[in-house]
């Protein structure tokens, strides 16, 4: 073989070699799975009271629910959110964790979302919010996120976001807490079993709330129960509690309590069963339509859990989540203007304005759906 075909053979094998190479590790790359999205429990420190959940996609499908979600929101006092930040913060995020911790200081909750995150369009955000109720807004690294605060209100609470989030909602200690949870350098809700045990029993769900009592919370209880002449009622043996909202053809409850031991769980579902028969009688809930519900829920012991569940069609679920919430907007405060107080009379102490009344901070300015406001409000209570 003359040397000029040998080398041209030996170049076109090591194209050939390249080449396939470089095609087996594109081939690699796309078949390797993209990198997971944050997920909301992944920021919620273990040593939780309480942890819930919102399926945001889920919920914004359902009849249901889907219309509080679609609402234009509004900044109490501002504005709609559209207007004040130029964009809807909450219109990209698929999943929301609330979480209140067992121990440490009265009011400490956490807020944890995941989803399509505009990090800088949240900041900027937040600092004009904090800006617009007279505060001073301050930006400062946290790890691996950026936190924005009210200088001018310090111990309260602070919004962290990193790039493709997820955003943190916490004051203090515990957004610290949920920035090491989120990073890895602390233990998550998931590493505690005892939020899994009841969450396994509720089942999943679009909407999940989860409770667990701490072994001092448990002693207390016993104790209040006890002086007050319940001597050992059912109830001290609680260990945990929850429920799930499952969305389909139908909407579907599922609320169960776990116990220490299976003759107070039985005994804790008997008195249940009589409550919720007491309560499906009462005048003012069958007028609201939830006497109707209460009849059908199923309470039975099994074993150390006890579980209630009952069905709903989804005509029924809207049309009584719309009357709770009328309900609700009737005890909403005013937001709009109101009447100036008429003066007080002569030798009585003039009644407290607003000028003395105690004044919200920038934490305050939590993004809510508009309220349904009414003339009975009375103005703020």
């Amino acid at each position: 073989m003359q040397t000029r075909t040998r080398d041209g053979l030996v170049l076109l094998l090591v194209g050939v070699l390249l080449g396939g190479g470089l095609a087996w590790l594109l081939g690699r790359r796309q078949e390797s799975p993209p990198a997971a999205a944050p997920r909301a429990l992944d920021a919620v420190p273990a040593g939780a009271l309480l942890v819930a959940t919102l399926d945001l996609p889920a919920l914004r499908a359902s009849p249901a629910f889907a219309s509080f979600l679609r609402e234009e929101r509004e900044i109490p006092g501002l504005g709609k959110v559209r207007d004040v930040c130029g964009f809807d913060p909450m219109a990209g995020l698929t999943e929301v964790a609330i979480a209140i911790p067992a121990a440490g200081e009265s009011g400490d909750f956490g807020l944890v979302a995941a989803g399509a995150v505009q990090d800088e369009a949240l900041l900027a955000c937040a600092s004009k919010v904090i800006e617009a109720r007279g505060g001073r807004p301050v930006v400062a690294g946290l790890g691996t996120f950026r936190a924005v605060r009210d200088s001018s209100a310090e111990g309260r609470g602070e919004i962290a976001v990193r790039p493709g989030g997820p955003i943190l909602l916490g004051g203090g200690a515990y957004l610290r807490a949920m920035v090491d949870a989120a990073e890895g350098r602390a233990a998550t809700v998931g590493a505690t079993a005892a939020h899994d045990d009841i969450a396994r029993a509720v089942g999943e769900g679009a909407a999940r709330v989860t409770v667990v009592l701490t072994p001092e919370q448990r002693a207390e209880l016993g104790r209040e129960l006890a002086l007050s002449g319940a001597g050992r009622a059912p109830a001290a043996s609680i260990v945990s509690g929850g429920a799930a909202v499952a969305l389909g053809p139908e909407i579907a409850v599922h609320g169960a309590v776990l116990c220490d031991a299976e003759a107070p769980c039985a005994d804790l579902g008997a008195q249940l069963r009589a409550a919720r028969d007491a309560r499906a009688e009462d005048l003012a809930t069958r007028l609201i339509g939830l006497g109707a519900v209460l009849e059908r829920i199923v309470i039975a012991a099994e074993g150390k859990a006890l579980h209630a569940r009952v069905k709903l069609s989804a005509e029924e679920a809207s049309a009584l989540v719309d009357r709770l919430a009328s309900l609700r907007g009737l005890r909403q405060p005013s937001l709009g203007p109101r009447e100036p107080p008429a003066p007080a009379p002569e030798g009585t102490a003039a009644p407290r304005g607003d000028a003395d009344a105690p004044r919200g901070d920038a934490d305050d300015a939590v993004i809510t759906p508009r309220q349904r406001t009414s003339p009975d409000d009375g103005g703020a209570r």
